[in-house]
């Protein structure tokens, strides 16, 4: 492959994680970029929430999955831990009982992710990202 540079492992997520972020802070945003936080529901700017994990990210089989990862507010996402109780009590909430405890159990599967699909994903969230900021 002359003159293609390849991405290290490590650039690679962190271009995913700053592309899935904000998707996951965009989904759902009212047209003037409005997003409720997940475990406290107050109403903040987009710009000012965070990509919370119910489990934490440094699990890469639950890292990407809009399942785990919701918008919060910095005060619930940081300074109160992630509010984990609470996200788990939502996320049966909205898509049924044990879905909490499900994602326990996939998060702790080993999964190992290759670059090359990393990198695709990037590119899948961008895109989503493109488009939902023009509807706003």
């Amino acid at each position: 492959m002359a003159g293609r540079k390849q991405v290290s492992r490590s650039k690679a997520v962190k271009a995913l994680d700053k592309a899935f972020s904000e998707w996951v802070r965009l989904s759902g945003a009212s047209r003037l970029g409005l997003q409720q936080c997940y475990t406290c529901n107050i109403m903040k700017h987009y710009k000012e929430m965070d990509a919370g994990h119910f489990q934490s990210r440094a699990k890469y089989s639950t890292r990407w999955d809009p399942m785990n990862v919701k918008p919060q507010c910095k005060r619930c996402n940081m300074t109160n831990g992630g509010q984990q109780y609470e996200f788990g009590l939502r996320l049966d909430a909205q898509y049924g009982s044990g879905t909490a405890q499900n994602l326990l159990i996939k998060s702790n599967q080993i999964v190992k992710i290759p670059t090359r699909e990393i990198i695709e994903l990037t590119h899948q969230y961008r895109q989503k990202v493109k488009e939902l900021q023009n509807a706003i």
